[in-house]
């Protein structure tokens, strides 16, 4: 249910709509630094003061107005443990390289980094959908007999995770498909029962996959 503004009144949500791809357009247009509540409500045809009501914290407006240019990732399912992990990076990447507006995110984790309720909110609702799409692959390889028993999928996708942030965050080439190859070969090759089984059965048409799997 959405809550109140104030007194009972109910918040409108086309203002709310509004508001926050003013929010993206404004990023879009001058970055976190150019970032200003005024603009969005010139933009939005508002006041700054209907903003506040909405959002009393500036970071909050800004989590929730790029939230709602991502789409929750689909966990990839390609009955192929080393197409899956592929697929997983590059839903990571997707997020810093196509969805969210360029040099926003590493000021705003900045930004949000004193207060923990922000920075919980910037990651549970920016970051952990795709972790956790890529995390329940990594389970399933777990389960399947694909990767040793022992791998804690979290970590799994930390280091995967890791990559992917700090070539985004702190300069680096885009992960880009042989990127993402050359990462997940890497890491397989440390923690497959059969990295060139998997390879194997990569290279086979998606039909034919699931009768070379392990037995659970």
């Amino acid at each position: 249910m959405t809550p109140p503004t104030a007194a009972g009144r109910p918040r409108d949500p086309a203002i709310d709509a509004a508001l926050l791809a003013a929010t993206v357009q404004t990023l879009r247009e001058g970055g976190y630094a150019g970032f200003a509540l005024e603009k969005v409500a010139a933009r939005a045809g508002t006041t700054k003061a209907a903003i506040r009501r909405r959002w009393p914290v500036r970071q909050q407006l800004v989590i929730d107005a790029l939230a709602s240019v991502l789409v929750t990732p689909p966990v990839p399912d390609n009955d192929c443990t080393r197409c899956d992990l592929h697929q997983s990076v590059r839903l990571l990447a997707e997020v810093l390289e196509r969805r969210l507006p360029p040099g926003v995110l590493a000021p705003l984790i900045a930004d949000c980094a004193a207060d923990p309720a922000l920075h919980r909110r910037l990651v549970d609702t920016l970051v952990q959908p795709s972790r956790g799409a890529a995390a329940v692959a990594v389970r399933r390889a777990v389960d399947r007999g694909d990767l040793l028993p022992d791998v804690d999928p979290e970590l799994f996708v930390d280091l995967l995770a890791s990559v992917v942030y700090q070539r985004a965050l702190f300069g680096g080439a885009p992960v880009d498909e042989p990127a993402a190859v050359r990462l997940v070969d890497l890491l397989l090759r440390g923690v497959a029962v059969d990295f060139d089984r998997l390879v194997r059965i990569s290279r086979l048409p998606q039909g034919d996959r699931r009768s070379h799997h392990h037995p659970h």
